[in-house]
C-alpha cells in the first residue's frame, strides 16, 4: 500500500482517535474546546480587523471563520508533528516500527479533530447562504490539504529528530505563514505583482479555494488541487526513502 502497509494505516487512526479522546478528558469542557478554539480566534480577529481596522468585505466574519478553521487543521498537523519522534521513544525503543506512523498519526488526530469541526461550519453555512453545486469539489480541497499537511508534518518531524531547536523555528514559521496565507484578506485586495508569491504559497490558494466554493458558489479548481496532491505525494515518497534510509539512526537519536 502507498508509504505504509494497511494495518499501520489503521492504527495511525485509531491511535489519533484514542488520543482525542484522551485530549478531550483532560478539560472540563471536554470536546467543547475544539468549537471554542476557532470561534474564540474568529471573534478576536473580527474585533480587530472589522472595529480597529474597518473592513468593507461582504460576509467578513465567514471569511474569517473559513480561514481560521482549515488553518487550524494545517497548523495543529505540521506543530504537533514537531515531537512526534521523541515522545513515541518508548514505543520505538520495544517495537520496529515505520517511524513515519508517528507524525502521520498527528496529522491523522488534527484531521478527524477539524473535520468534525468543518462539518459543523458546513451546515451553519449552508442554513445561512445555501448550499450549491459546487460543494461537490469540496473533497478535491480537502484531499490536497491533507497530503500537503502530512508531507510538511513528515519533513518537520524528521528534521526536528536531527536539530530539535528546529521545533521553535517551525512556531515562528507557522505564525509568518498564517500572515501570508491570506487568513485575514483576500489575495485578490494585493497589489498583482505581489499575488503570485502569495500563491506559491500552497495554503494560501486552499484557503483562497475553500472560500470560493462556500463564500462564491464557485467550483475549485480541480487540476491545481491534482497538482498538489500529485507533488504532496511525490515528496512524501521521498521522505519515506530517508525515514527508511536512516532508519538505524533515527532509532539511536531518538532513544538518546
Amino acid at each position: 500500500m502507498i508509504l505504509m502497509e494497511r494495518h499501520y494505516w489503521r492504527y495511525a487512526f485509531y491511535r489519533a482517535y484514542l488520543d482525542l479522546i484522551s485530549e478531550a478528558s483532560r478539560y472540563y469542557l471536554g470536546w467543547l474546546w475544539w468549537f471554542l478554539e476557532p470561534i474564540a480566534m474568529t471573534g478576536v480577529f473580527f474585533v480587530v480587523f472589522t472595529y480597529l481596522r474597518p473592513s468593507n468585505m461582504e460576509d467578513f466574519t465567514y471569511f474569517i471563520l473559513i480561514g481560521v478553521t482549515m488553518w487550524l487543521w494545517f497548523a495543529n498537523g505540521v506543530g504537533n508533528a514537531t515531537d512526534s519522534l521523541a515522545v513515541s521513544r518508548t514505543i520505538i525503543s520495544q517495537i520496529r516500527v515505520p517511524k513515519l506512523l508517528f507524525p502521520i498519526i498527528n496529522v491523522s488526530g488534527a484531521t478527524l479533530k477539524q473535520a468534525f469541526i468543518f462539518l459543523v461550519v458546513l451546515l451553519g453555512l449552508g442554513m445561512l447562504l445555501g448550499v450549491s453545486k459546487a460543494w461537490l469539489t469540496l473533497p478535491f480541497i480537502a484531499l490536497a490539504q491533507f497530503l500537503f499537511t502530512a508531507a510538511v508534518a513528515c519533513t518537520v518531524a524528521l528534521v526536528c529528530c536531527w536539530i530539535r531547536d528546529v521545533r521553535f523555528i517551525v512556531r515562528s514559521g507557522l505564525t509568518l505563514m498564517m500572515f501570508c496565507s491570506g487568513l485575514f484578506y483576500p489575495i485578490d485586495s494585493m497589489p498583482p505583482d505581489w499575488q503570485p508569491y502569495f500563491r506559491a504559497n500552497p495554503m494560501a490558494v486552499v484557503l483562497e479555494q475553500y472560500r470560493q466554493v462556500l463564500l462564491a458558489a464557485d467550483p475549485a479548481d480541480v487540476f491545481w488541487c491534482i497538482k498538489v496532491m500529485v507533488g504532496s505525494l511525490l515528496w512524501l515518497f521521498v521522505i519515506k526513502w530517508l525515514y527508511d534510509r536512516f532508519d538505524l539512526m533515527l532509532t539511536r537519536r531518538i532513544i538518546t
